[in-house]
């Protein structure tokens, strides 16, 4: 008798786990036609932080249905190795294409300089750049002190050379690229032995790169190389007019009526007439000898 209730009982049992494995492959079956086969994505192992390098230690791969894996999700974990985080990433995050880059040729500047145009490298310190205040994507004008009279300031003219010129670069930070430079890091081995520098408060910079036409660049070589360099008025980026300036003088800004404007403009114009008389070609220079009046 106990041996034919344990038989039922057995017989009993194996129908249940069939139906329950027939109810488990039905199942999955059925999520398989509505989501999609299971497959691998790469994931967020930790919280990454903006401009922090990816690797195995923050990453790892899971299992998935394919209809859940967002589009640009990468499979491998070499599809990201070594690369940037520009953007938070949380944990269990998916991670995808869009917010991950390279330092690299991608993320050159030339990939930034209109077809047509130049960029050309300006020094300036905290006068001649607005403070370092300038950032990639603004919009200057570009200014050049010109001195024709060896220190006579009333030789010295201020000239607005160029207009609306747009920055590509302060220092290292581009424009419309990583904010960031990989740099050594001496207390770090390994693949976590090269560190970013973020350059999103980078003010440390001494140059900026400006994008012109060609013959905006090489006037612009000519004054760095001989004029002084340029200082770079910052301008609002909506505003894109180009006004017609005259350049700005000390006697200009001393007025007509200063003492010393035309103290100035008197003694020029005896320097000239002397010079006049002493050229070769002056009244001097032909053996002309004045006539004194009472000896006549």
């Amino acid at each position: 008798m106990n041996n034919r209730a344990f038989t039922m009982s057995f017989i009993l049992a194996a129908f249940a786990v069939m139906m329950v494995h027939s109810y488990v492959e039905s199942n999955l079956e059925r999520q398989k036609e509505k989501f999609g086969q299971m497959v691998t994505v790469v994931v967020a192992k930790e919280n990454i932080k903006e401009l922090e390098t990816l690797d195995q230690i923050n990453l790892h791969i899971i299992e998935m249905p394919k209809k859940f894996v967002q589009p640009g999700a990468g499979r491998k974990l070499k599809d990201f190795e070594g690369g940037l985080a520009i953007a938070p990433i949380q944990k269990g995050e998916q991670i995808t294409r869009t917010k991950v880059t390279v330092i690299g040729s991608r993320t050159g500047l030339s990939r930034q300089v209109t077809v047509g145009r130049r960029a050309i490298t300006v020094r300036v310190d905290d006068v001649k750049g607005v403070n370092r205040l300038i950032k990639p994507g603004d919009r200057v004008d570009v200014i050049s002190i010109i001195d024709l009279g060896k220190g006579d300031p009333f030789l010295v003219e201020a000239k607005t050379v160029l207009q609306d010129v747009l920055v590509l670069s302060t220092g290292k930070l581009i424009t419309n690229t990583v904010p960031g430079i990989l740099e050594a890091d001496p207390y770090r081995r390994g693949k976590r032995a090269k560190k970013v520098s973020n350059l999103t408060e980078y003010t440390s910079y001494n140059s900026v790169t400006l994008e012109v036409d060609p013959i905006e660049m090489q006037q612009l070589f000519l004054i760095e190389q001989r004029l002084g360099g340029v200082y770079l008025a910052l301008r609002n980026n909506d505003d894109n007019a180009k006004e017609n300036l005259d350049t700005a003088t000390v006697r200009e800004i001393l007025g007509k009526n200063s003492k010393l404007a035309r103290g100035s403009a008197r003694g020029q114009q005896d320097a000239a007439r002397k010079r006049a008389l002493a050229s070769p070609g002056g009244a001097r220079g032909r053996g002309f000898q004045p006539t004194n009046p009472r000896t006549r």
